[in-house]
């Protein structure tokens, strides 16, 4: 018995398009459906009403791009959706708002394709390639509800655009805010129009504390099982603290009220103009801040460092033959009890090393650098660095950079006055004009980085000058703690004081002994049998 396809019902697809809440909250999704059902029912056609984007603009063809249009488009194009069919819309302008060239080309694409497509607004136009060919004056319609539509859009986008830089320039002022969304240590409270009370709550307590533990070495990893410890509750996660929140929180520069406003480009959200510094109530200070940058870029190797910190010195230990890093090895050797060696990664693996072959008993090195730690006298190392003239240069570039924008400032006051001069040029200045206001922003960008060098230069500084006395005091508190967890904490805040004082650790297989360079390699300290057996100036002249 053969199939007579002819028979089958045609099938229409009615596609329903809402890019506002508005939209959602009112009318327009049962308006939409009951046309196309009653369409379908005029015409017998079998109904599917699968086809919805809601919440999503036609304005840029983001519904043809990432919407149920594009999902059907291609069901079209690989055969799913029959020739013949029909393409249900209340109005051509629920198809697209691109320009009309690129909407034509839609709207041509579906119809070459053998679907029919039915407008059940007020127009209530069939468009196909036969009612085409019979009147083609019905497309003059089309490309007229196609222009409107981009006009409308394109003057909301515009209208949205200037609303959204006024918004931005007033904030900039200190005269109103941009939005409602805070970071999760901070509430908002609506003042008025574009205006809003922001005040910390209980969570900034919370991101204090990661930075100051942050700030005395501490990881992402052990911070965050510090906290689940203690029950500290989580910025947003009911589930606890995570490693990543912790990482990504340690580089927000809404910490320090600063805020970053943002546009939307290509579909991805991008930074819009510079941060707007003092936006937020601050949770903690800028040199807290600045502290925990500094010792973030200084950080060795990634990675946890066990469940006791075993390596204090993790990140600066080198094979003096093959510059490889060193690396912590539990094993038993030449008949001595398990223990933890320090010996070369490139040996251990066979690559690239073959003289880094000696394993160096970890404990006793410790030892050695904690009990000589007054004796190699970190404090006066460091202050013979002669910090003063990296200062004084900065110093110099930030009065230099000051006096420029100033200048620059002049100039463009001149300028603003001159374009309302009828007998000037207008074009040239206005160009002149927005040169010298590029000229200024580079300069406010350069003057600012100078200062945070300058901060950060200071900070160092000033934690280096401490690290020594701290060492000493560390090492007593993990040797009488008798939580694993404290002795762990204990541990990497010495790791991070040992860094401040610490450039490099070379190891020396030849002689079994060790250079210590300190200072940013101003004096150096051989290390041999669990004593300092030498010190010199590796870059003397």
């Amino acid at each position: 018995m053969s199939s007579d396809n002819s028979a089958l019902p045609v099938r229409a697809y009615s596609y329903v398009r809402m890019s506002t809440t508005k939209q959602l909250r009112g009318d327009s999704l049962r308006r939409q459906l009951e046309r196309s059902r009653a369409f379908a029912d005029e015409h017998s056609l079998l109904l599917d009403d699968s086809l919805q984007d809601l919440g999503v603009s036609a304005w840029k063809g983001r519904n043809f791009k990432h919407g149920a249009l594009g999902r059907f488009l291609a069901m079209v194009e690989n055969g799913e959706v029959p020739r013949g069919s029909y393409l249900l819309i209340e109005s051509l302008d629920r198809l697209s708002r691109e320009a009309v060239p690129d909407a034509l080309t839609l709207f041509m694409a579906i119809i070459n394709a053998g679907i029919t497509i039915a407008t059940l607004g007020e127009d209530r136009q069939v468009y196909s390639r036969y009612t085409l060919n019979g009147d083609w004056t019905k497309l003059i319609i089309g490309l007229a509800v196609m222009s409107r539509g981009h006009e409308e859009s394109q003057t909301k986008s515009e209208r949205v655009r200037a609303a959204n830089k006024r918004k931005r320039e007033r904030a900039r002022e200190g005269r109103g805010h941009i939005t409602s969304v805070t970071p999760a240590w901070i509430d908002a409270v609506r003042t008025g129009s574009n205006s809003y009370s922001f005040t910390l709550n209980d969570h900034a307590a919370a991101v204090k504390a990661i930075y100051e533990m942050a700030s005395r070495g501490m990881g992402a990893t052990a911070i965050a099982r510090r906290l689940n410890a203690d029950g500290v509750p989580a910025l947003k996660s009911r589930d606890g603290w995570y490693q990543s929140i912790i990482k990504s929180l340690l580089r927000r520069y809404d910490v320090i009220g600063t805020f970053q406003p943002h546009r939307m480009q290509d579909g991805k959200r991008v930074p819009d103009g510079d941060p707007i510094e003092g936006y937020f109530p601050a949770a903690i200070d800028n040199e807290l801040f600045l502290r925990v940058q500094e010792r973030r870029s200084n950080l060795g190797r990634p990675g946890r460092k066990g469940e006791s910190f075993a390596n204090l010195f993790t990140g600066l230990c080198h094979c003096a033959h093959c510059d490889g890093p060193m690396t912590i090895k539990f094993t038993r050797v030449k008949g001595n009890e398990n223990g933890r060696y320090l010996v070369c990664s490139n040996y251990v693996r066979g690559h690239r090393c073959t003289d880094g072959n000696r394993h160096f008993r970890y404990e006793p090195f410790e030892a050695a650098i904690l009990d000589h730690v007054r004796e190699l006298d970190f404090a006066t190392v460091l202050q013979r660095q002669n910090t003063d003239d990296a200062v004084t240069k900065i110093d110099e570039a930030i009065a230099g950079l000051t006096i420029r924008i100033e200048e620059l400032q002049r100039k463009e006051q001149r300028l603003a006055a001159a374009i309302e001069d009828d007998g000037q040029s207008l074009e040239s200045l206005i160009r002149l004009l927005r040169h010298r206001q590029r000229e200024r922003h580079a300069a406010e960008l350069e003057l600012r980085d100078r200062q945070q060098d300058r901060q950060r230069l200071s900070t160092r500084s000033r934690n280096a000058a401490g690290s020594r006395d701290q060492l000493t005091a560390l090492r007593r508190a993990w040797e009488t703690a008798l939580d694993a967890n404290a002795r762990y904490v204990l541990r990497a805040e010495a790791h991070a004081a040992v860094t401040e004082l610490i450039s490099d650790i070379c190891f020396y297989s030849d002689d079994l002994s060790t250079v210590v360079v300190v200072g940013n390699g101003i004096t150096a300290y051989r290390v041999k049998d669990g004593t300092i057996s030498g010190i010199f100036r590796p870059f003397a002249e």
